[in-house]
């Protein structure tokens, strides 16, 4: 049952949530600008945040794609049942 405490307390605070992932983002990025990169074998290893940015792209991309496709799909029309 704790864990449904945690939950609730995560949907209650959205907007802390937001805050620590982007927090989070943002120390990613700075520590990806001290990586060495002498040794990068593509040029995009060498582009700094660029993984990170990359991920961030891609996650949102995949969210919006995936409700797309379930609206688009699985959506009913307001008098389906009726």
């Amino acid at each position: 049952m704790h864990v449904l405490k945690i939950i609730e307390y995560l949907r209650k605070n959205v907007l802390m949530l937001k805050r620590a992932f982007f927090t989070y983002l943002i120390i990613l990025i700075i520590m990806d600008i001290f990586l060495p990169r002498e040794d990068a074998h593509y040029f995009i290893d060498k582009l700094y945040a660029f993984w990170s940015l990359f991920a961030l792209l891609g996650c949102f991309l995949l969210i919006k794609i995936s409700k797309g496709i379930a609206h688009m799909f699985l959506a009913k029309d307001e008098d389906f049942y009726g």
